[in-house]
């Protein structure tokens, strides 16, 4: 009992430290507000309805540049190259005025009820509201951010999202520089590094910095676009042809879990991966939704972002059609008309956690950054007990060893899958008898390799074209014994950078239904732009 209570104790302490606790917004209004204690800070949040992170991120750095254009007050826009927030600098000779203007700023948008936090010790402190933000210092970074708390009662992650206004500090002598000459009378030095400029030449804060030659190394500047493969099973269409088929397949030669059903299970999976696209991606270029046909009925399709995809439209031979095979479909995503060179591959039960940036995906030259896991892939062949996904797996490699002499150790996480279509290509055009037997197969065959989900990473990575990199996720089976704890201890976690709810296998309807709408509900509640108005969530697809 005592473990158990320590276990509750350490999730409620990590709950209020992270702004994960779940608050009371009984009769709350979008647009009110609700007091909110989140480790030293108690804060004023914002209740909202729609959230996008990297819009939200802009707004404030708007509101604080127009505070600061109105007062007179020379200022520079430092623009963010990732994730982190943008940098208005200031001279330290304008610090006490700057501070006066700060404390004002809800007066211009009064919406975002505006907090202030001081950075010390390279920390972010606690925050307040921006009224009581203390005196400013040469040195002083302060970071405007606005609090906002989702329908669920739960603290979007909007401390990052703001502005980081920086007191550069304006010499009063001249002084050595690490750069080679002396730095005159006047010169605003950084109080923390930067990567544009470590001072500003006297009587320069406010003019433009000269035109950039060229993008930084490290931002991507190129579209992404996202593709999901989506299938509602509950459509008798779809149940006809699925029985059709299976009747005509010889299932002795698979693994039971081919024809499991469950894969397929819809359980409006995709509208709340698509919130997370909207709220923590909106770079998105455009939302390719491949379906054999189906379309999901709360979907927006007159939405100019998204796009929904017929299975006839990229198989290249329509004669292997229907399928029900994930692998098959995989076999021809980067057929997709229109397609960007680099996009996401996302299965629909996979959904971003936080805000995320293209640099986390690719980087800035365009190479595919995929994420090994530390589970191995087993030695040998594939064999006929070996799960569809195994089964695949060997098979990639075998192929990736055949062709480029590489063996990959560990398999991919199952995350959004960042992609090359010139690589999948390349793939098609060396294995083409591979590909076109996992497209042929209408359900997952031994005989499989799995496109976009292993073998793109690793043929990338093998080529050039790939690095493997780093991600925080977690994967949630549905049916597993214990998974209501695991659930719980996700739901205090700030950390994360997608989740996946999986089923691998057959779970009580109800039941399942239940943790999933549970789960989503918590963490993303906010309708996308994508979803045609209706204030009940459609269960049929």
């Amino acid at each position: 009992m005592l473990s158990v209570l320590s276990a509750r104790a350490r999730l409620h302490a990590r709950a209020l430290r992270d702004g994960t606790r779940p608050i009371d917004i009984q009769g709350l209004a979008p647009g009110g507000t609700v007091s909110v204690r989140r480790g030293r800070s108690l804060l004023t949040a914002v209740l909202v309805d729609t959230f996008d992170a990297w819009a939200l991120r802009d707004r404030c750095r708007d509101v604080t540049v127009e505070a600061l254009t109105r007062a007179g007050i020379e200022h520079r826009v430092l623009p963010a190259l990732g994730a982190e927030p943008h940098r208005v600098v200031v001279s330290s000779s304008d610090a006490e005025a700057t501070q006066s203007i700060l404390v004002a700023l809800n007066d211009i948008d009064p919406d975002l009820h505006l907090h202030t936090g001081l950075h010390a010790s390279g920390r972010l402190g606690p925050s307040r509201p921006a009224r009581s933000l203390p005196a400013l210092r040469a040195g002083s970074v302060v970071r405007v951010w606005s609090p906002q708390v989702s329908p669920a009662g739960r603290m979007l992650p909007t401390r990052s999202l703001g502005v980081d206004v920086e007191v550069w500090t304006e010499l009063a002598a001249t002084q050595a520089s690490p750069d080679g000459p002396e730095r005159p009378t006047g010169t605003l030095v950084a109080p923390r590094p930067n990567p544009f400029v470590r001072s500003i030449p006297p009587g320069t804060l406010a003019a433009s910095l000269d035109p950039p030659t060229g993008t930084p190394l490290e931002q991507v500047d190129f579209p992404i676009d996202v593709v999901y493969t989506w299938v509602d099973s509950a459509d008798p269409a779809w149940q006809e042809d699925y029985a059709a088929a299976r009747a005509g397949t010889d299932t002795s030669a698979g693994h039971a879990s081919a024809w499991s059903t469950a894969r397929w299970t819809n359980r409006d999976e995709l509208r709340y991966s698509l919130r997370s696209i909207a709220a923590y991606a909106s770079w998105v270029r455009t939302i390719h939704i491949v379906t054999n046909g189906q379309v999901p009925g709360w979907l927006d399709t007159d939405h100019p972002k998204v796009r929904v995809v017929r299975h006839d439209e990229i198989f290249a031979d329509t004669a292997d059609l229907p399928t029900f095979s994930s692998h098959a479909i995989e076999a021809n995503l980067h057929r997709v008309p229109g397609l960007a060179q680099h996009y996401l591959y996302l299965n629909d039960d996979v959904f971003l956690a936080r805000p995320l940036r293209p640099e986390h995906f690719f980087t800035g030259s365009g190479l595919v950054r995929w994420f090994p896991s530390h589970v191995p892939v087993d030695d040998g062949p594939a064999r006929a007990d070996d799960l569809p996904v195994v089964q695949a797996m060997k098979n990639g490699r075998a192929l990736l060893d055949e062709h480029l002499g590489r063996r990959p150790t560990t398999r991919p996480r199952h995350t959004p899958h960042p992609q090359r279509r010139d690589v999948l290509e390349d793939i098609e055009a060396a294995c083409p008898d591979a590909v076109r037997r996992t497209s042929r197969a209408r359900f997952r065959s031994p005989t499989d390799i799995s496109l976009a989900s292993q073998l793109q990473a690793w043929w990338a990575d093998a080529t050039g074209r790939a690095v493997p990199s780093d991600t925080t996720y977690e994967f949630i089976d549905i049916g597993d014994p214990g998974v209501d704890a695991r659930i719980e201890r996700m739901l205090v976690r700030a950390d994360l950078d997608s989740f996946c709810l999986n089923e691998t296998t057959d779970t009580d309807p109800e039941v399942a239904a239940k943790r999933l709408r549970g789960v989503l509900e918590a963490l993303l509640p906010c309708p996308s732009p994508f979803e045609i108005p209706d204030p009940s969530p459609d269960t049929d697809g």
